[in-house]
């Protein structure tokens, strides 16, 4: 078996992880295919917003696409949600982030 179809499989019996939907999207990524990566971002942002590893990941990708909005409100929601989680590498990984956007 493939690793998305690992992965799938994985989420198919546990649907409320979000390391898997994190996997999922960032297995997506490496494929190249950004409407499902998205689709597993979104579902992450919405369903798990504390899960701070999303909002760099999500916001890159949407750096990379172009829409500059929406990859700085990941990059400064992802900052507020890590600092109050007391996660201040990823705040410093996504302050980092939006600095080399200006």
């Amino acid at each position: 078996m493939d690793r998305l179809a690992t992965l799938l499989e994985m989420e198919r019996v546990s649907p409320s992880d979000p390391f898997l939907k994190y996997a999922l999207a960032m297995e997506y990524v490496s494929q190249g295919n950004t409407v499902e990566s998205r689709r597993y971002f979104e579902r992450l942002v919405t369903d798990h917003p504390d899960y701070v590893a999303t909002y760099y990941q999500y916001g890159k990708l949407e750096e990379e696409a172009g829409h500059t909005a929406a990859a700085e409100k990941l990059y400064t929601t992802g900052i507020a949600k890590a600092t109050a989680a007391g996660d201040k590498k990823t705040a410093g990984e996504l302050r980092a982030a939006l600095e080399m956007m200006d």
